[in-house]
Order: C-alpha cells, then sequence, then structure tokens
C-alpha cells in the first residue's frame, strides 16, 4: 500500500468519525429540542468536513503532516479524556457531626407554625433572629397561590393535589408504628439485600443504595413531621434503604415554571409509595422498619443517601447522582433487618463544583453560594440560604428548581451524555473540558424556549 493510500484511508477514517460524532450530538439535541446545541455543532461540523474532503482529495505531501498533527491531537484528546488520573476526594469531615432539630427547617417553619399558637410563640423566643425574615416570607402568596409569577388556576393544582393526596397517606402518625408482631424469617444479610433492591426497583424506584444510619443524620425533635410538636426522635436502625426517582429531564427543563413541581411532588408521591411497599415487606417479615417520605422525616435523606452510595452532595446542597444528577427525589426506609452496606460514590462532583458554579451564577434568589466551602457541623461543604431560596418559591409560584435544570451532571441520558459522564470520573482535566463544552453548546446561562406540554398549559 502506497502512503498516498494510507493518506487518503486516514483522512475518510478520520471523516467517517467525526461526521458520526458530530451527527450523533446533532440528532440527540434535536431530539431533545435542543435548537442551540445543535445549531452550533452543525456550524463547527460544516467547514471542517469541507476542509477534511478538500485533503482527501488532493494527498499531496504537502498535507501529509497537517493531517497527520490533526490526527494526533484526537487521539490526544481522547487520552485525556478517559485516561484514569488525578485523585477523587469525597466531602471532607473534621469535625464531629450533631444532631439536627427538624424544628430548624424551613419547611417546619412556614408548614407547621401557625400564629397565634403556642408552638409558634414559643419558636420564635427561642429564635427571635429569625421572626423578621420570616414575617417577610409570610406576607408573600403561597407557591400555589394567586399573585405570584406563575400562577395558572387550572394548571396550578396539578402539584397541589398531588401534595394533598400525600398528606392523606404520608402524614399518617401509624408509620412510626415500626415493630412487626411477627417472628423474623431468617435468612442472611446477602439475600436480604438483593430481594429488598429488587422489589424496590419494582415498585418504582430508578436507585436504590443500602448504607448504615448515622445517628448524626436522625433529627433531634419534631417539626413539621407528625406528632408531638418538640418531642424527642427516636430512630434507632442500624441500616437505611435508600430509594430515588428520576425526574423527567422534559419537565425540569420549564423551570422555574411551576410545572417543575408538578414533576417534582409527583416524583416525590412516587418514590413515597415505592418506600411504603418495602417496609410493609420488611414487616411481613417480622423486622422493624420505618419509611422516611415527603412531610413525613425522621431523618436526612441527603447525607444517608451519601453514605448508601447513591451520589455526593454538591454546591447546591443535593444529592448529585451518577446517573441523573440532581434531578432525583428521594425516600428512606430504616430498619434493623440484617442487610449488607453498598460503598460510598466519588466520581469528582467536589472538584467539578468547586470551579463550575453553574448554580450559583444562575440562582435568581443568590441562596447558592459562590465562594468556597465553609466548615458546617464538622462537615466542609458549600452552604445556601433556605431563607433566600424559600423567599423566591413563594415569589415565582413553584419549588424553583433553576438548579437541577442548570447543572451539566443533569443532562438526560443519551449515548454521549453518558460518554462525558465517564470521562468526567476519570480525571479533573475532563471535568474543565466538559464545563467549557456545557458552556459553549448550551450557554452559561441556559435560556427557557422550549414550549410547554399542551396539558399543562
Amino acid at each position: 500500500m502506497t502512503a498516498e493510500s494510507c493518506f487518503i484511508i486516514i483522512i475518510y477514517a478520520a471523516i467517517v468519525v467525526f461526521s458520526g460524532a458530530a451527527l450523533l450530538f446533532i440528532m440527540t439535541s434535536l431530539r431533545e429540542r435542543r435548537k442551540r446545541p445543535a445549531l452550533l455543532a452543525a456550524a463547527l461540523y460544516i467547514p471542517a468536513a469541507a476542509v477534511a474532503l478538500f485533503l482527501a482529495a488532493h494527498p499531496e505531501p504537502v498535507y501529509r503532516w497537517p493531517v497527520a498533527g490533526m490526527v494526533l491531537a484526537g487521539l490526544l484528546a481522547v487520552l485525556v479524556l478517559f485516561l484514569p488520573f488525578g485523585t477523587v476526594a469525597g466531602l471532607s469531615v473534621p469535625g464531629s457531626r450533631k444532631r439536627i432539630d427538624e424544628r430548624d427547617a424551613i419547611f417546619h417553619r412556614f408548614y407547621r407554625l401557625k400564629p397565634g399558637t403556642g408552638e409558634f410563640r414559643e419558636f420564635y423566643r427561642a429564635h427571635p433572629e429569625l421572626e423578621s425574615v420570616d414575617e417577610k416570607i409570610r406576607a408573600m402568596p403561597h407557591i400555589d397561590e394567586p399573585g405570584t409569577v406563575t400562577y395558572n388556576a387550572k394548571t396550578t393544582p396539578f402539584s397541589s393535589s398531588l401534595f394533598a393526596v400525600m398528606d392523606r397517606i404520608f402524614r399518617d402518625e401509624r408509620l412510626d408504628e415500626t415493630d412487626s408482631s411477627e417472628e423474623p424469617v431468617r435468612s442472611d444479610p446477602e439475600e436480604n439485600t438483593r430481594r429488598i433492591k429488587g422489589f424496590s426497583l419494582y415498585s418504582g424506584a430508578d436507585l436504590v443504595g443500602v448504607g448504615p444510619l448515622d445517628p448524626a443524620n436522625v433529627y433531634t425533635h419534631i417539626g413539621r413531621s407528625p406528632g408531638k410538636w418538640g418531642s424527642p426522635v427516636t430512630c434507632d436502625h442500624p441500616h437505611a434503604v435508600v430509594l430515588a426517582v428520576e425526574m423527567d429531564y422534559s419537565m425540569v427543563r420549564h423551570a422555574p415554571h411551576h410545572i417543575a413541581t408538578t414533576e417534582s411532588s409527583f416524583k416525590y408521591f412516587k418514590v413515597g409509595n415505592a418506600a411504603l411497599a418495602v417496609t410493609s415487606y420488611i414487616r411481613s417479615l417480622g423486622y422493624s422498619a420505618r419509611p422516611h417520605v415527603d412531610g413525613n422525616y425522621r431523618v436526612l435523606c441527603p447525607p444517608v443517601a451519601v453514605d448508601a452510595g447513591l451520589g455526593e452532595l454538591g454546591r447546591l446542597g443535593l444529592l448529585i447522582t451518577p446517573e441523573y444528577g440532581p434531578r432525583v427525589r428521594l425516600a428512606v426506609v430504616t430498619t434493623d433487618m440484617p442487610l449488607f452496606h453498598d460503598n460510598p460514590r466519588e466520581f469528582g462532583v467536589q472538584d467539578f463544583c468547586e470551579f463550575c458554579r453553574k448554580c450559583a451564577v444562575n440562582c435568581p434568589s443568590g441562596a447558592i453560594q459562590r465562594h468556597g466551602k465553609q466548615l458546617i457541623n464538622g462537615v466542609e461543604k458549600w452552604q445556601s440560604s433556605q431563607e433566600a431560596c424559600f423567599s423566591y418559591w413563594r415569589r415565582v409560584g413553584s419549588d424553583c428548581s433553576i438548579c437541577l435544570k442548570v447543572c451539566p451532571y443533569s443532562h438526560p441520558g443519551s449515548l454521549l451524555h453518558n460518554l462525558m459522564r465517564i470521562a468526567v470520573r476519570r480525571n479533573p482535566a475532563a471535568r474543565r473540558i466538559a464545563l467549557h463544552m456545557d458552556d459553549f453548546f448550551y450557554g452559561r446561562r441556559p435560556k427557557n424556549r422550549y414550549p410547554l406540554p399542551e396539558w399543562h398549559r
């Protein structure tokens, strides 16, 4: 084979590979109804393909070195993206952690405390620094009331109706009746774990992990959740089964429109029902179990999910999973059933969030901090302002979800997006390249250019 023949083969092979990748990206973007990345990819692809075809048609020696350089550069780019190097570190916990009082949580203050009640007066006597900011928020419409930016009399009730159903099901105080009257069915932890995971997925979960229940992740006192206000919380189960369901990106991408809250409420409903089914199954085998679902938690779901190997805690203060990014809703089942624990997963989130800051840049309330981590309750992490976040919810009429929408980990599962997920796990260079590509194709501040689905207009 002559040098000219080898040259032509290399050129055509490069054209095929490059064209395949470019066309796949364009088709994926069009299928996701994202015009900007499709147009930008086409604008880059057409002149590059024209140059490659010109070189293929003119295999003179003068072009061989430039072509060899282009091929080598492409190979190096692939190596940089996918070679494993560098260290991957999770959250640093240099101090001791204390349990958190549910009464201090923002949802407790606005969904349980009622002005004029003894609970209301007692709370603000203990926290006078919160009274002024909370009163300003109370003066605003609730997220499902007229006066908010995205309110619609016919579509806003989608989410409020789902939450009303969940209130009737999930806030049942009998969920605390954890013990079973049955004699435990004896089986080994491996078999138990296999069955629990399989049944969780069958019941509707998209992800499931098992981990230890760290006492620091259990609330100290009852706040928003059912039960006597201020009563001590007891949950001494050694194991936690964490269930997650994916939030549909085609819904989340409309954030901060209240359609995102429709999706959020439905996925809380879905994962909560799965948790109830798993709890019932565990109790039927004679073991103690307690579900922790929307409006009825005794534990902090995100750190429990981290310990169960579902993902890492990101800058936005939420769990980021390798599969769906932060587009998940969680429920937890704590139990004394013997189970094997999954290992925590560290896949570069701490490094990526350090320089990305996309959630903070796009946060309309400024609730997500842009600077470095702080030592919060023994953990080095980013701390968001729950007051600033919730006040924007009340203004816009939804649970916002902009941070979920813009997170680079949130892209829908497709071949190219999944390849980038693999790359960012493997080395820090790939993470920086991925962010630059994300900013270029999708925008540093992505815009809402999608028509709402017909049933939600």
